[in-house]
């Protein structure tokens, strides 16, 4: 690139990282709400919270990364055409593409982030999510415990847990238990401790003492070391973790296993979550197009872009839903996979026609008649 080509992307690169940033911000915020539930309903600690909040990250930033390049090229060139220099880099004899060029790198240099993303990150971070939502909903104290507060599990069962220690100990125990067929069993302890081994999840009792009254109503009292009540039932264990098809790798989506092919419309779904991996990334280059088109297509317009940026806004909007649309379709037919690219190149090409379209023919200038 020259000096003015470099001068260019520097303008439109620090509006895209400014946007990427802020939307970023927003998707978090939004990602943060729709998890509260983490902290009301399992009494999570503030770690995994913001831990599953962000591994939703990667996948909400590939969805915003041409909305990002969208609004910094029509910022970056908004300020070069404010200040005449996009005039004045035209005047000097630079041609369109000359002008195109350092967007266009922009453009594929997003295109390869965008692609990586969908590939590799997202997968990696859903699995991790996927596994620490298992876990969570897996662990008896974060599901039925709520330190300092008496909570009624189940029909008959209330737990009691002074507080829950760093280490996920649960310290000054009382579980009280109604359902045996011989009456009440109080159990009182000083901690308890998660015990998992293979798909079995349970709660371990250390030092402490149960209470019952016996069939006479007498009052009947043993010390432990540890026993473990029955809290299997409420314990809400998954039986195992399904990865969907957002959390597979492209091999697992190209060539499914047989948990895909099991489910309805299993390989189609993959099928169609492959070819939208590999052909989202080319929006970015069709809304950076779009938005070049609004400033570099036709004559420069001293009454402003406002007319023009309306059409592109509208255009990239319309482009990015017919987008939507095809991969839902795709999900029922797979002929529509092939239009999932050819959406974004449509987009591509009617962009560069717009911007190279010869320029209208003007009026021959009428005669000049001399006075008499």
């Amino acid at each position: 690139m020259i000096l003015v080509q470099r001068y260019f992307f520097r303008q439109l690169l620090w509006p895209f990282l400014t946007s990427v940033g802020a939307f970023a911000g927003l998707s978090l915020l939004t990602q943060s709400l729709s998890n509260t539930d983490l902290v009301s309903g399992y009494s999570e600690t503030a770690f995994t919270f913001f831990k599953v909040t962000l591994l939703a990250l990667p996948h909400l930033t590939a969805l915003l990364l041409p909305i990002a390049l969208f609004v910094a090229t029509l910022t970056g060139l908004s300020r070069l055409s404010s200040d005449s220099e996009l005039v004045v880099t035209s005047a000097s004899g630079m041609t369109r593409w000359g002008m195109l060029s350092p967007l266009l790198r922009l453009g594929v240099y997003v295109v390869i982030a965008n692609l990586a993303i969908n590939l590799f990150v997202q997968p990696i971070s859903y699995r991790e999510m996927r596994r620490s939502l298992y876990d969570l909903r897996s662990d008896v104290a974060s599901s039925l415990v709520t330190p300092g507060a008496f909570s009624r599990i189940g029909e008959g069962v209330t737990i009691y847990a002074r507080e829950r220690s760093r280490d996920g100990r649960l310290l000054d125990i009382m579980i009280h238990d109604t359902r045996g067929q011989d009456g009440a069993v109080t159990y009182t302890a000083r901690e308890g401790v998660i015990a998992r081994g293979g798909n079995r999840t349970a709660l371990v009792l250390i030092n402490g003492n149960a209470q019952w009254l016996d069939e006479n109503q007498e009052m009947n009292y043993t010390t432990f070391d540890r026993t473990e009540p029955d809290l299997e039932e409420f314990s809400g264990i998954a039986d195992a973790i399904f990865f969907k098809e957002s959390d597979r790798f492209l091999h697992e989506l190209l060539w499914p296993d047989s948990s895909i092919r099991a489910r309805p419309d299993g390989e189609e779904r993959a099928l169609a979550e492959a070819h939208y991996r590999l052909s989202a990334p080319l929006f970015n280059l069709a809304f950076i197009l779009i938005a070049a088109a609004a400033y570099l297509a036709g004559d420069y317009s001293r009454l402003g872009y406002g007319k023009r940026i309306a059409i592109a806004v509208g255009a990239g909007l319309t482009l990015r839903l017919v987008g939507f649309s095809v991969q839902s379709g795709a999900t029922d037919d797979t002929a529509l996979n092939i239009a999932q690219y050819l959406v974004p190149v449509i987009g591509i090409l009617g962009a560069l026609a717009v911007i190279y379209w010869p320029a209208r023919s003007r009026p021959d200038a009428p005669p000049v008649v001399e006075a008499r």
